[in-house]
Parts: structure tokens; sequence; C-alpha cells
């Protein structure tokens, strides 16, 4: 069973975005690149390019990932960092009050949890590839587009 896909290349769509810098007290009117967003990828949409990459059925892909996401879930909840092949590590990350005494030291202190992702190497790079180009639109074309 053969596992390749095509090569990914593309085109990120940038357009300049007329913004404020608010925290400058003359607050001037200056331009930056935004990325042009395309539509969100649904979980349906990866599981079918993934299946049509790998050569099997869709519902395999399906149980691939959920039993993925459990593994995940359940070494995450009990204190481990999850290296997922190809995609990084999970991990849940905590940011706390500091404490004098370490009977102060309790879970009332947490202030907030959250799950902290480290991108791969290789997933970061591949922004930096060559057969990713960026093009810059003209955002007045962009709003021709949007109009019926």
């Amino acid at each position: 069973m053969s596992t390749k896909t095509q090569k990914v290349r593309g085109s990120i769509a940038m357009y300049p975005k007329k913004t404020y810098l608010r925290y400058r007290e003359d607050k001037p009117q200056v331009y930056k690149l935004q990325v042009q967003r395309g539509g969100i990828i649904r979980d349906r949409d990866i599981t079918a390019y993934a299946a049509q990459a790998a050569h099997v059925p869709e519902s395999t892909i399906a149980l691939a990932q959920e039993a993925l996401f459990d593994a995940i879930n359940y070494f995450c909840i009990n204190g481990h960092t999850v290296q997922v092949p190809g995609l990084g590590a999970f991990g849940i990350q905590l940011r706390s009050k500091v404490t004098r005494d370490e009977e102060d030291a309790t879970a009332e202190v947490i202030k907030n949890k959250y799950i902290r992702y480290w991108a791969k190497d290789s997933l970061r790079a591949m922004c930096n590839r060559k057969n990713i180009t960026i093009t810059l639109t003209d955002p007045l074309e962009l709003l021709k587009k949007e109009e019926p």
C-alpha cells in the first residue's frame, strides 16, 4: 500500500490592509500585509483526502483519527507530552500565581490551563519551501469577487 501523495504546491494570497498604530499617540494609518484566508477545510474533507492518498476506505481513516485523538487525550491528561509523527507535540500547560510558601501552592493558584502545541521542525520549514509562493492581490479585486 502506497501512502505517497502529491507534493504540496500553493500560493499564499496576501493583500495590504489599512490599520492604525493605536499604541502611538498620533495613531498613524499604515498598511500591513494580511493573508487572504481560504475556506475552512472540514474533518470529512481531510478524511477523504487521506483515504484517497492511502488507498483505504474513509472509515479506516476516521477510526485511526479517533484512536489517535483518544491516545493524545489519555496521555496528555496524565501529564505526558505526546509526540505525533509528522505534526509535532501536544501537551497540557498551565499558568499559576507565584506563592511564597509551599502550603499556599495549591490548585487555587492556577490561573488557566491550555493545550500547548509545538510544531515539528519540518512542518515549520514548509513555509520556507520554494514551491510556496506569495502573491499580492488588489483589495478592490477581492471585493469585486465577493459581490454577486
